[in-house]
């Protein structure tokens, strides 16, 4: 089953202004991957700006719900010309959405829990953070973001090889995709560095490539 094509391309938009929406809201919370990885640092951050970075997580689990649409009315476009890349497409695009959707769930019911906690106990609930950011924050957003960025590679090749989509846009999710994957892998190497440089970049990209791709889907006439 596939969705209908201007549905998709609907989600593709809302997707992408959806993923704008939450990493405003990340940024506007204060959020920094040094304070997270600071115990006592995180839950004063989390008294000041929880309330914010709880709407950033809920702007994401909503941005990965039209993303499931998107994605699979991506995919049904580039079926008949490069079926296997289409499936790949779907496949990564799917783990990728299971897996990153852990992060909104994890926090939407993880604040409150440590904001609970550190008021009865800060020294245990400082104790606890470090394994809590790892398994509910970085193993998730670090899975989900691999997969979505091979999905967009996918997509990508499969719209420069098939001419389903334009080109262009194939480019895009080549070069999107791939700096994700980048920012993935990247930090504690030598190239720690460039993942830092690359890691906004790749996320402005990844929401023009879900918005120029809704736009292209419902343009485009039915194959």
């Amino acid at each position: 089953m596939t969705p209908d094509r201007r549905i998709a391309g609907w989600s593709g938009v809302l997707a992408g202004a959806g993923l704008a929406v939450e990493a405003a809201l990340w940024t506007v919370s204060g959020w920094s991957p040094a304070t997270f990885a600071d115990p006592a640092a995180a839950l004063e951050f989390l008294r000041a700006g929880g309330g914010v970075l709880r709407l950033a997580m809920l702007s994401g689990f909503v941005n990965l719900v039209f993303l499931v649409v998107f994605v699979a009315g991506l995919a049904a476009r580039l079926k008949d010309g490069t079926p296997t890349l289409a499936a790949a497409t779907l496949w990564f695009g799917m783990i990728g959405i299971a897996t990153h959707v852990l992060v909104p769930l994890n926090h939407w019911y993880g604040v409150p829990a440590f904001l609970a906690a550190a008021a009865r106990d800060p020294e245990s609930a400082q104790a606890a953070w470090t394994a809590y950011a790892v398994a509910g924050h970085d193993a998730p957003s670090g899975a989900g973001s691999l997969f979505l960025g091979l999905s967009m590679v996918t997509a990508g090749w499969a719209a420069v090889a098939g001419r389903a989509l334009p080109a262009s846009l194939g480019w895009l999710g080549l070069v999107t995709g791939a700096a994700t994957v980048l920012t993935v892998f990247a930090p504690d190497t030598v190239l720690s560095g460039v993942a830092g440089a690359v890691a906004m970049p790749s996320l402005l990209l990844a929401v023009v490539f879900r918005t120029w791709g809704g736009i292209v889907l419902i343009r485009t006439p039915a194959l």
